[in-house]
């Protein structure tokens, strides 16, 4: 150091320069290289460094060996590079490939272009290099840094090697035009990714346009394209990655192209179209996440990958993924890296790099072809989608990004010392001293510098190991010791019949011997072929894990059969099971859906691809605005040209919507009136899409009506916004235009409007491919069956106030609007309110009430002494609400609170009114409730819309532990549960009744 102080005529400057080089990352080497610049400079050189500048020289004289060769190398100029390159903070790539343009200018040969390459590479990796030595330096920006470069390189170097080649060869156009046959570099790995490192190789597939013509000639004659194409990705290479006395670019791999090494140097799109289509592997997709155009035709590029993304992104999610990736790290681990290598390799080791972006390629690969948002090259802006659409937490995201910057971080600075291509921390305890030093680490008391480091870095690993492992292992995991039970263990004896029998029997089957038939059915798959190695494999380990969850469901020997039917239609398809076995809250789910919903089921069975939705429903909202779904819907629609088509996606829309609801519904996480809720915005929604297929449609075909209006009122269910599973759509259709009012083509209102009408019930009710929307009751329209199908506003007016009878006043307190003209929606809305409010009920219509109501339960409920009807009888749900109307139309005159479509609504209101005593409104609202329940698990559990059910069905049970009643295997052959719900049905159907003839029949006797 005394020799350094000596080299300087001020000995201020020289302890300075001793100050600054005792921080540097490394003093000796910082010492040594600045002995260097002594040599090829002086020490007055020095002195045109500002003193803001010279802890970025200490700090790259200390940092890199390799940096600091290229300043030396400039010899007395050194001075004059350093500063340039350390003001300018960054450059695109338009800027690289504009130095390199006014580079190459002059150069007569290849020789001269590859050194002019290198040289601005040097003078490049200089300024960045320099940059990331900086604290203040992200990782972000030495990244995007270093892509750029490379970027403009391969540019630069793809168009000096076709000019060349047409040279030798002549121009290559596509037959029969002028246009050239357009070549592309596609970049992969972390330059796709726009995340090269300081000594990274980059990963490049090279494709051309067109296998067709063949070149103009030139001096070496004519060439094919994929000659021609050859020799110019040869001379690529050779430009790039061929070591100089200038060094190198940067090394070029080309294994990641189709085929691998074994494939050739360039191809076609379309041969490697066909190539991923026919042959991909799960490997190559992950590869693919990250490709993108670097050089050359980039529209060729882009168009290419549009077409590729089915084969990366798949429409359903392939858990294979997961397996193959989990194996591809396993291996790593295994074969490449040795015990010490497991925690130094910062890049393959325990929590390594290489696991953040295994497990974001994984979410991205099974969840990107439902979800584009997460087709993102980078890791870090991946992650950041995966979080947002909830695949991951914030708080997993914030953790696996802040750990990928460190890791990066680590990795620079190992390989910036030599541009090694290295990616473990160095052995020796100084060399860890000195990493640890670049890093920016400095000793805090007692605690070393490299103690600080590897105190963050086995913190940052283990946090991503453990994530990792929650990932790829967790599900395993938990299968494992779902099948770790009695029930479980059947699976490994199904050899044994009688064993399993015996087992099946204590377990609650209620016919074992067909049980066993449909296990035999769950482990086989297809009748006609042996299963194959590899579904064996999986069920070995799902099978048990089923059977567990199968023997405590509510309905074990339903839901066996329904897996067993779920088998057999997958056929051999194993990446459903697998997916199963990736995701044990799914598999439970299923077991769920199989015991407690037919109805659900039998979607499942006819479309086994909707399982995506029972995987994503915890990444489902829960509940969803009318204006939410109709945007989702209409956005589905758009995708769609063809009405037909149009019509099967309102159809998938509205299943997949029912899917949606029904889990979150057999999951708890919606409770019964949020169901309806969601049920009748959904409603709303498809009726309103359909309501602008309709017009537009018409307009397009007659013209549109001026000033024309038309709006679609809902009644029943869905005017009280109670709609369940399977319930009917009651409508109204009002249209409102002036008098002798046409289309712009001639078509008189009333016949434009009716049309309107039938094509609006053609589009909701008729069957396609995809079935029916809903069930529409057109029976609330002015004269029921026998009036016209539209009314205008007019006639519809002077209907209620003239000719409407006493029933229709009562179905008009739930009407409210529901689609098409909201202004025109609102002013029926005001017709139907004034009506049925316009004054009270009188003694004997509340008797017509009455007798309609006994009537109902005589004609249609069918009840007997063991046959009952939820809805039409005696106790039932109609019960409440003929009292809850009745009240409303007696005394909703007098009083706008009472004036609610929904009936626990209205009953708060009357009792809120004093009108209903506590006690009474209590009973009633648990009673409706109670009804209310019963009849949604019915919908539910059959697939259709019943009222009745039997005192000794079948199902009585498995409804009865579906709505939480006792359900324990020992007891379910006894009935404990179905009689118990029996009980409790026939307590709320006698209360119920007898608070309703407390109203209607104030003289009889009444009931405690």
């Amino acid at each position: 150091m005394t020799y350094l102080r000596k080299s300087f005529s001020s000995s201020v400057q020289g302890k300075k320069i001793e100050r600054l080089l005792k921080d540097s990352p490394s003093p000796s080497l910082a010492r040594n290289h600045f002995l260097r610049l002594l040599e090829v400079g002086n020490a007055k050189a020095f002195d045109t460094i500002p003193d803001s500048q010279l802890p970025a020289l200490s700090g790259l004289l200390g940092g890199s060996s390799f940096l600091s060769d290229v300043l030396i190398r400039r010899g007395k100029h050194w001075p004059e590079v350093f500063l340039r390159q350390i003001k300018t903070q960054q450059k695109s790539v338009a800027e690289h490939a504009n130095e390199i343009r006014v580079a190459i200018k002059s150069v007569t040969t290849f020789e001269e272009f590859c050194a002019a390459l290198r040289q601005h590479k040097q003078r490049e990796y200089l300024r960045i290099g320099a940059h990331d030595l900086m604290p203040s330096t992200s990782m972000e920006e030495t990244v995007h840094e270093l892509t750029a470069l490379a970027e403009a390189s391969l540019e630069s170097a793809y168009l000096y090697c076709r000019s060349e080649v047409e040279r030798h060869y002549g121009p290559l156009t596509l037959p029969g035009s002028e246009e050239p046959n357009r070549f592309v570099i596609l970049g992969m790995g972390k330059l796709g990714g726009g995340e090269l490192n300081f000594s990274s190789d980059i990963d490049v597939i090279f494709l051309y346009e067109s296998d067709e013509g063949e070149s103009a000639g030139g001096i070496k004659g004519k060439a094919g394209p994929r000659e021609f194409f050859a020799e110019i990705g040869k001379k690529i290479i050779h430009a790039m990655g061929q070591v100089t006395e200038d060094g190198f670019v940067f090394r070029t791999d080309l294994r990641l192209r189709p085929l691998g090494v074994n494939g050739p140097l360039v191809q076609s799109v379309d041969s490697a179209m066909l190539y991923y289509e026919s042959w991909g592997q799960c490997w190559e997709r992950a590869a693919l996440i990250k490709a993108r155009p670097v050089a050359g035709a980039r529209d060729l590029g882009n168009k290419f990958l549009k077409e590729v993304e089915p084969f990366i992104y798949r429409r359903y999610l392939d858990y294979t993924t997961v397996d193959e990736l989990r194996h591809m790290k396993a291996r790593i681990e295994h074969e490449l890296l040795g015990r010490e290598d497991k925690e130094r390799n910062v890049k393959l080791g325990i929590g390594g790099i290489r696991e953040i972006e295994f497990f974001t390629q994984a979410l991205q690969l099974v969840n990107g072809g439902y979800e584009p948002q997460l087709r993102r090259a980078s890791t870090v802006p991946a992650l950041g989608e995966l979080a947002r659409h909830n695949f991951i937490s914030n708080k997993e995201q914030n953790s696996l990004a802040n750990a990928y910057r460190f890791l990066r971080q680590v990795e620079h600075k190992v390989q910036i010392v030599q541009e090694a291509h290295a990616h473990s921390i160095p052995q020796d305890r100084d060399e860890e001293q000195a990493l640890a030093r670049r890093l920016g680490y400095r000793r805090k008391r007692k605690r070393s510098e490299r103690e600080q480091f590897w105190q963050d870095y086995r913190r940052e690993t283990k946090t991503v190991r453990s994530m990792f492992d929650k990932l790829f292992y967790s599900a395993q995991k938990a299968i494992e010791q779902g099948a770790a039970s009695a029930a479980g263990s059947v699976w490994h004896d199904l050899d044994h019949k009688e064993v399993v029998l015996a087992a099946l029997t204590r377990s609650g089957f209620a016919d074992p011997a067909k049980a066993y038939e449909n296990l035999i059915a769950v482990r086989d798959g297809e009748v006609y072929a042996p299963p194959s190695p590899k579904r064996l494999k999986v069920m070995r380990v799902l099978g048990p894990a089923l059977m567990t969850e199968i023997t405590s469901s509510s309905a074990p020997d339903q839901a066996l059969l329904n897996l067993a039917e779920f088998s057999h239609r997958l056929g051999g398809r194993t990446g459903f099971l697998t997916l199963l076995a990736e995701n044990p809250q799914t598999m439970r789910l299923l077991i769920t859906l199989f015991a407690e919903s037919q109805f659900l089921t039998e979607l499942f069975l006819n479309r086994p691809e909707l399982i995506d939705t029972l995987i994503r429903v915890d990444l489902t909202q829960f509940e969803k605005s009318r204006t939410e779904m109709l945007g989702e819907l209409r956005g589905a629609l758009a995708e769609f040209d063809d009405l037909e088509a149009k019509l099967n996606a309102l159809r998938r829309f509205k299943t997949e919507e029912f899917i949606r609801i029904g889990l979150h519904d057999l999951g708890g996480a919606l409770d019964l009136m949020q169901v309806l809720t969601q049920l009748s915005n959904l409603a709303d929604a498809c009726v309103q899409a359909t309501v602008d297929l309709t017009l537009a449609e018409l307009a397009e075909k007659y013209g549109a009506v001026p000033n024309g209006q038309f709006a679609v009122v809902g009644g029943g269910k869905l005017g009280g916004r109670e709609l369940d599973y399977n319930s009917d759509l009651d409508l109204i259709f009002v249209y409102n235009a002036g008098n002798e009012a046409q289309s712009s083509r001639g078509l008189p209102a009333h016949e434009y409007y009716v049309r309107a009408g039938q094509k609006l019930l053609t589009y909701l009710a008729a069957p396609t491919e995809e079935g029916i929307a809903y069930k529409i009751d057109m029976q609330l329209r002015p004269s029921g069956k026998a009036g016209p199908l539209v009314s205008s506003l007019d006639a519809f007016r002077e209907y209620h106030r003239s000719s409407s009878q006493l029933w229709e006043r009562q179905a008009l307190i739930k009407t409210r609007y529901v689609a098409g003209d909201a202004a025109l929606g609102k002013q029926v809305e005001k017709i139907t309110g004034a009506f049925a409010y316009g004054r009270g009920l009188n003694r004997e219509e509340i008797g017509e009430i009455h007798h309609l109501r006994m009537r109902m339960e005589r004609e249609l409920a069918g009840e007997d002494d063991s046959r009952f009807n939820l809805k039409k009888g005696r106790g039932g749900l109609v019960d409440v609400e003929f009292l809850t109307q009745m009240l409303q139309l007696t005394h909703g005159h007098h009083s706008a609170r009472l004036r609610r479509r929904e009936t626990l609504g209205a009953l708060k209101a009357l009792h809120d009114e004093k009108i209903l005593k506590p006690a009474e409104y209590q009973l009633l609202v648990d009673g409706y409730l109670f009804l209310r329940r019963l009849d949604h698990r019915l919908r539910l559990e059959r697939d259709q819309s019943i009222d009745s059910f039997e005192a000794q069905s079948e199902r009585l049970e498995s409804i009865a532990r579906a709505l939480g009643y006792d359900g324990a295997a020992k007891h379910r052959r006894a009935n404990h549960s179905g009689q118990k719900l029996l009980r409790d049905y026939q307590k709320w159907r006698e209360q119920i009744r007898a608070c309703y003839e407390r109203y209607f029949l104030p003289e009889a006797p009444k009931k405690d």
